[in-house]
C-alpha cells in the first residue's frame, strides 16, 4: 500500500477502476430494481386473486350455508383450494364460530432459503360477507399462498442476473477494447518519460491520434533529441581532450601526464595497510627491433608487451599500468612487495614464452620499488630506473615455494567469512557550499583475524582469484546492518566487488536479505569501481536496476580513471558519480583537468546525476570545485575517516557511536 501511494495510481487504472465501479453498481441497481417492482406487482397479484376468489366463491356456495347443505359448500371450498395457490379459506358464521377452515402447509420448494430471507412477500388475507336472503351468514376468508408467486419471482430474478450479467460483461469488453485503444499511447509516452528518468533516451516513433497526447509526445522527442545531441557533443569534446592529453595512441593506456596526475593523487594516502609499490618495465631490444626490423614491428612488440602486463596486473584490484615512453611502461599497485612477488614472476613466464632471436638484449627488464608516502616521482622513477638498468637483485631471490600458497589463502579468507571480526570507520561526504550537510557516509570495512588487522587489498586481491569476494561482501553488509538499524537516518556507502555486482546469486540474495532487514532499502548508497563497471556494461545495467529497486543508491567512484568515453552513463540508473582523485591534485594548475571537472559537471547534471570531488587537501582546491559546479566534496580538508566505535561488546545489543567530528554530520 505504501508503495502504491509513493508511485501513485495510474490513470489507466482509475479510469478502469471507475468505469467498472459504475457498471458494477448500475448491474446491481437494474437487478435490486426489476426484482423489486416484480415482487411489488406479485404482492398485488396475490391480493387481487384473494379477492377475486373470495367474491365469487361466497357467490357460489351462498345458496348452501343452511345446517344441512353445508358439506356442498365445504365442497365447493375445497374444490378451490386444492389448486395450490391459497394458504388458508376460512368460514366463519354470524355467531363468530368457525364453519370449516381449509389450511395448507405446503413449503416453498425449488427457492433458496436467503433469497426468501431477503425478499419479503406478505400473504394477503381478503374477506366476503355471505348472505343468506336478507341476513348475514358469515365471513369468508381468503389468504394467498406465496410459494407459486415466490417460484414466480425467483426464476424471474435468475433470468435477470444473468442477462443483466451478460450485458455487463459486454459492455466492459468493449469498453476496454476502446480504452486500450486510447491508452496504448499514453502508455508508450509514459514508458519513454521512466526511462527518461533512468537516464535512456529513446524516441517514440508511435504517434498518438488524440491531440493532448500528440503534442506531449512531440514535446518528449524534442527535449530527448536536444538532451542526446547535447550529451553526445560534451562527450566527443571531453573524450578528444582525454585522449590527447592522458592517453598512449598505440596501446590505449595512460601517458606520462596522467601517470603523474595518478601517482600525486596516491602517493600522500599510503599508510602501513595501504602500501603502494611501483613497478617498471622496459624494453632493451625494442631499438634493435626497430632498427633492424621495422618500426611496425617494433610496435607490435610493444602492443604485445602492454596485452601481457594487462592480463597480468590489470586482474590486481586497483592497480593501474601507464606507459611513459616508447620502451618503457610503469604500474602502480595498492600492495606491498612481497604480495607482488608473485604477480612478479607470472610476468616473467609470460615474457620468457614471448622471447625470441630479435630480443638480443633480453624480452624485457623489471624492476619494483616500495613508494613511501610524500616520495617525489623523480625519486621512485630513479630508483626504478636503475633497478632495470642493473638488475634488479630481488628478482633472483623469489623462490615460489617461500610464497604463500593459494590454498594457504583459501584457508584464511574462509575463516576471515567464518568467524573474523569486521570494523568500520566513516568519512563524510559534504554538500557543497553547506556546513556540515551529508551527501552520505562513505564506509571502510576492516577485518580483523586471530586479533591481527588483515591488509584489505591483498585480501580482496586473493578472494577475487578464488570467487570468494562475493561472500566478503555479504560479510560487512550483515555487520554493518547492526550500524545502520541504530543510524537509520544517516546515508552510508558501502563498496561493491566486481564479483558482487555480475553475480545473479549476489544480487538475488540481496533482495532476499532486504526483505528480512528492510532498513538497507532507505539511506544507502552502493559505490562501483569504473573499471569494475565498464567489463560488462549491459550485465551491470541490468543488476543496478534491481538495485535501485530494492530501494538501494548507487555511485560511480573513480570516475575518468579508465579514460574512455563518457557514453556508458547514458542507460545508468546511478545518483552520483565520485571524480577519480587524479583529476583533483594538480587541479589548480591544470587547466584540461578543470575543462574535464566542468564537463562532467555539465553532462551528469543533464542526466540528474550528482558529481562528487574526493581526495581534497587545500581549501582553494575545494572553492574551484565548487565553481565548478561540483555537489559533493570528500577529503581529509573536510575530515579525515573516523572509526565506528562499538560498546557494550559483550552484550546482546551492541551499540555503535560515531566520534564528536562526525557526529556534526549526522542528521
Amino acid at each position: 500500500m505504501s508503495r502504491l501511494f509513493k508511485n501513485g495510481l495510474s490513470l489507466k487504472t482509475q479510469v478502469y477502476g471507475l468505469i467498472i465501479l459504475i457498471s458494477v453498481l448500475s448491474f446491481f441497481v437494474r437487478v435490486i430494481t426489476d426484482v423489486d417492482t416484480t415482487r411489488q406487482y406479485l404482492q398485488t397479484q396475490m391480493g387481487s386473486h384473494a379477492q377475486d376468489t373470495a367474491t365469487s366463491l361466497g357467490l357460489s356456495i351462498s345458496p348452501y350455508l343452511e345446517e344441512d347443505s353445508l358439506m356442498i359448500a365445504q365442497t365447493m371450498a375445497t374444490a378451490i383450494f386444492d389448486s395450490g395457490y391459497y394458504k388458508q379459506i376460512k368460514f366463519t358464521n354470524a355467531d363468530s364460530n368457525v364453519v370449516f377452515n381449509l389450511t395448507s402447509p405446503k413449503r416453498v420448494e425449488s427457492v433458496p432459503n436467503w433469497f426468501i430471507t431477503a425478499v419479503k412477500l406478505n400473504a394477503p388475507t381478503m374477506q366476503s360477507e355471505l348472505n343468506n336472503g336478507w341476513i348475514m351468514a358469515g365471513v369468508l376468508e381468503v389468504t394467498s399462498h406465496v410459494g407459486q408467486s415466490y417460484l414466480t419471482l425467483w426464476e424471474h430474478t435468475k433470468r435477470s442476473f444473468y442477462g443483466s450479467l451478460l450485458l455487463l460483461v459486454a459492455s466492459l469488453a468493449v469498453a476496454y477494447l476502446i480504452l486500450r485503444a486510447v491508452f496504448k499511447p499514453l502508455k508508450a509516452v509514459e514508458n519513454q518519460a521512466h526511462l527518461v528518468t533512468r537516464k535512456r533516451f529513446t524516441l517514440n516513433d508511435e504517434i498518438p491520434v488524440a491531440r493532448e497526447l500528440r503534442t506531449v509526445t512531440k514535446a518528449i522527442n524534442n527535449m530527448v533529441m536536444n538532451l542526446q545531441s547535447t550529451f553526445d557533443s560534451l562527450t566527443k569534446q571531453t573524450q578528444a581532450l582525454t585522449d590527447e592529453v592522458y592517453v598512449d595512441s598505440l596501446t590505449g593506456l595512460g601517458n606520462r601526464r596522467s601517470f603523474e596526475n595518478h601517482f600525486n593523487s596516491v602517493v600522500d594516502t599510503i599508510t602501513s595497510d595501504t602500501p603502494i609499490t611501483a613497478m617498471m618495465i622496459t624494453l632493451p631490444s625494442l631499438a634493435n627491433i626497430n632498427q633492424t626490423v621495422s618500426y611496425q614491428d617494433g610496435d607490435e612488440h610493444v602492443h604485445d608487451v602492454s596485452v601481457t602486463l594487462q592480463n597480468v596486473i590489470g586482474a590486481l584490484t586497483n592497480s593501474k599500468i601507464f606507459r611513459l615512453n616508447g620502451s618503457t611502461f610503469i604500474a602502480l599497485a595498492p600492495f606491498d612487495m612481497q604480495f607482488l612477488n608473485r604477480t612478479r614472476l607470472d610476468i616473467n613466464d609470460a615474457f620468457s614464452k614471448q622471447k625470441n632471436s630479435l630480443h638480443v638484449n633480453g624480452f624485457a627488464n623489471l624492476a619494483l620499488v616500495s613508494v613511501d608516502k610524500g616520495s617525489s616521482i623523480g625519486s621512485v622513477l630513479s630508483a626504478l630506473d636503475t633497478g632495470c638498468t642493473i638488475g634488479d637483485s630481488a628478482v633472483n631471490k623469489v623462490d615460489k615455494d617461500t610464497l604463500f600458497s593459494v590454498k594457504e589463502w583459501r584457508s584464511l579468507i574462509q575463516s576471515i567469512i567464518a568467524t573474523g571480526e569486521v570494523s568500520f570507520s566513516v568519512q563524510p561526504v559534504k554538500r557543497t557550499k553547506s556546513e556540515n550537510k551529508q551527501c552520505y557516509f562513505e564506509v571502510f570495512a576492516h577485518f580483523t583475524h586471530e586479533g591481527e588487522k588483515v591488509n584489505n587489498g591483498h585480501l580482496f586481491a586473493m578472494a577475487e582469484k578464488l570467487n570468494l569476494t562475493e561472500e566478503l561482501d555479504k560479510k560487512i553488509i550483515r555487520n554493518f546492518v547492526n550500524v545502520k538499524e541504530q543510524h537509520p537516518d544517516d546515508t552510508f556507502a558501502l563498496n561493491i566487488s566486481k564479483a558482487s555486482l555480475y553475480s545473479t546469486d549476489f544480487i538475488e540474495w540481496l533482495t532476499l536479505y532486504a526483505h528480512t532487514k528492510p532498513i538497507i532499502k532507505t539511506n544507502l548508497v552502493f559505490e562501483l569501481h569504473e573499471i569494475s563497471l565498464l567489463y560488462n556494461v549491459h550485465v551491470a545495467s541490468l543488476h543496478i536496476d534491481t538495485i535501485k529497486d530494492i530501494g538501494i543508491s548507487v555511485c560511480v567512484e573513480h570516475f575518468g580513471t579508465s579514460l574512455t568515453s563518457f557514453r556508458y552513463l547514458q542507460g545508468l540508473d546511478i545518483e552520483y558519480i565520485k571524480i577519480d582523485g587524479s583529476y583533483i591534485q594538480d587541479l589548480l594548475d591544470n587547466t584540461q583537468s578543470q575543462f574535464f571537472i566542468q564537463t562532467v559537471n555539465n553532462i551528469c547534471h543533464g542526466f540528474g546525476i550528482k558529481v562528487l570531488a574526493c581526495l581534497i587537501e587545500k581549501p582553494e582546491t575545494l572553492k574551484v570545485l565548487e565553481g565548478l559546479g561540483c555537489d559533493g566534496v570528500q577529503g581529509n580538508l573536510i575530515m579525515p575517516p573516523s572509526k565506528i566505535l562499538k560498546t557494550n561488546n559483550n552484550g546482546v545489543n551492541k551499540e555503535f557511536t560515531f566520534c564528536t567530528d562526525t557526529l556534526k554530520f549526522c542528521n
